[in-house]
């Protein structure tokens, strides 16, 4: 494993901290549909007292012409407009997938969570970094363990986290939704439902065990898993649950009906019980001996979500509330949020979407998990923040996937310099003196650009002129994720037309040939 190059110029010297990875939260399912792990002390007080990486490129996603042809900001018509879509939250980490079936991620990768290398660490992202080898997505998950997983159009799914990129999970053709968590679970679109282990380390997916299907489910919904326990909800409002072997070459148990549970629609998994949301926006917890227990009955509910530690719940004003020990300490009604159409309950931090496809998160963000840098000592967020949206840069018509992110800051875009030019063909240097960086160059064809640490004047010179041009630039070289930064500004002082469409979220960097 290879850690990012140190800050040329001693920016954020934290960046390349290393810390105790968490262990593995069992049985905490994805969230695609709320499903969530919930310790034996959430389901006793919600029912006693709650009443340099390497580089890829790929033009799967052909850049509109007319973007190629301003240098700066352009206005985006309102239908190409991108939004997220869902969000997921983990352990210090969040997932969501955008409205052009892509699929972002943020928050901390010193264990290679977020899937976007196999051998490159990194305290945490600055802003969202596109998942690479996946694109058409409908469906994602999350787990504690960080595990993700992401069902594409074609009905295949894929699996990434914990030191290793995405790889197809065999034996799966036609899903539409996916759970992960100690085991994981596709619901195909026939109503059926399959089962698999994920057995691989980091770095090894070789160990993956082909999925086997659930006998006698059909008719399903909604599937979910806590522990070694599978849930699956099926359309006529009950519900089925089966024990899935520790061993992955056994076979599950038969499924078996819950009794005293009726007119579902939908339900949030537990270690020790299960909460479910009847179709009269009720919800309901399992008490002893599995009697139903009414919760919250003050509210009319929509959505759920839950963790090891507190629950969320959604209105049908869309509205959110959480109970539990939550990730501010406070309980009630979420302030600042209306019109929420999705959330999600990360570990330590909580998510939520808004009808306008706009991401706010809240609680920890000592790895910028919400969103977000922190707004409050000890890298916390008491008031929700709206996360960025994903941006995707383009080479001469060509995606770039860099295993560091692009970083749209208060006055220019940030671009990881040796990612980018590599792709276009220039060479980024840095020229030191005794070990100390005093400036860094690039030199394409015929121009050289050079620019001292911390400084926002820029010489450009040309091999057909004796003389330098100088430039000013609205932001010094940076260092975000690890990794050396520069203005985008600088490729256009190399003769390379630059286009940056906010409203898209796309940087286009154009060569004249």
């Amino acid at each position: 494993m290879s850690w990012p190059e140190p800050s040329d110029h001693r920016i954020n010297p934290n960046q390349t901290s290393f810390i105790r990875p968490d262990p593995p939260v069992k049985g905490k399912p994805a969230r695609r549909w709320r499903l969530a792990v919930a310790s034996t002390w959430l389901a006793t007080t919600l029912l006693t007292g709650l009443g340099h990486g390497s580089i890829s490129y790929a033009a799967t996603t052909p850049l509109p012409p007319s973007s190629t042809s301003a240098f700066h900001t352009t206005a985006a018509t309102t239908e190409n407009r991108l939004t997220y879509t869902a969000v997921e939250g983990a352990h210090y980490y969040t997932i969501a997938l955008r409205s052009d079936g892509s699929v972002w991620a943020w928050g901390r990768n010193m264990f290679g969570e977020l899937g976007v290398s196999e051998d490159i660490r990194y305290r945490h992202t600055s802003s969202p970094i596109r998942i690479p080898g996946i694109s058409n997505v409908i469906a994602i998950s999350a787990a504690g363990s960080g595990i993700n997983a992401a069902v594409q159009a074609d009905g295949t799914v894929w699996e990434w986290g914990a030191g290793t990129l995405p790889y197809q999970v065999e034996g799966i053709s036609s899903a539409k939704d996916v759970v992960t968590g100690s085991f994981n679970i596709a619901l195909l679109r026939n109503g059926t439902v399959m089962s698999w282990q994920r057995q691989g380390t980091q770095g090894n997916h070789s160990e993956v065990h082909r999925p086997h299907a659930i006998s006698g489910l059909k008719d399903i919904i909604q599937v979910g898993s806590s522990g070694q326990q599978g849930y699956a909800l099926k359309k006529d409002g009950s519900l089925w649950t089966w024990e899935e072997p520790s061993e992955p070459d056994k076979t599950p148990s038969k499924p078996a009906k819950l009794k005293g549970l009726s007119n579902i629609s939908s339900i949030t998994s537990t270690d020790t019980s299960l909460l479910v949301l009847d179709q009269n926006g009720k919800v309901w917890g399992l008490g002893e001996k599995g009697k139903p227990v009414l919760l919250h009955d003050d509210l009319k509910v929509k959505q759920m979500d839950g963790n090891s530690q507190y629950i969320l719940l959604l209105t049908t004003s869309g509205e959110v509330y959480s109970y539990g020990r939550t990730v501010t300490g406070k309980e009630g009604r979420v302030k600042h949020l209306s019109g929420i159409t999705d959330i999600s309950a990360g570990y330590h931090h909580s998510l939520a979407l808004s009808s306008n496809g706009t991401v706010w998160g809240w609680g920890s963000d000592k790895y910028q998990e919400a969103g977000a840098p922190a707004t409050s000592s000890g890298g916390m967020v008491y008031q929700p923040v709206q996360a960025k949206l994903g941006m995707d840069v383009y080479i001469n018509d060509e995606l770039l996937q860099s295993t560091y992110s692009a970083v749209q800051t208060q006055h220019t875009v940030q671009l990881p310099v040796r990612a980018v030019s590599a792709a276009i063909g220039a060479t980024f240097e840095r020229n030191q003196v005794n070990g100390i960086v005093e400036a860094y160059s690039l030199q394409y064809e015929d121009r050289t650009v050079t620019i001292r640490p911390n400084e926002t004047e820029a010489m450009v010179k040309s091999t057909s002129s004796s003389t330098a041009q100088s430039i000013s630039l609205p932001e010094p070289i940076g260092n975000y994720s690890g990794a050396t930064t520069v203005p985008f500004e600088i490729f256009e002082a190399l003769g390379f037309a630059v286009n940056w469409d906010e409203e898209t979220s796309k940087l286009a960097i154009q060569s004249d040939t």
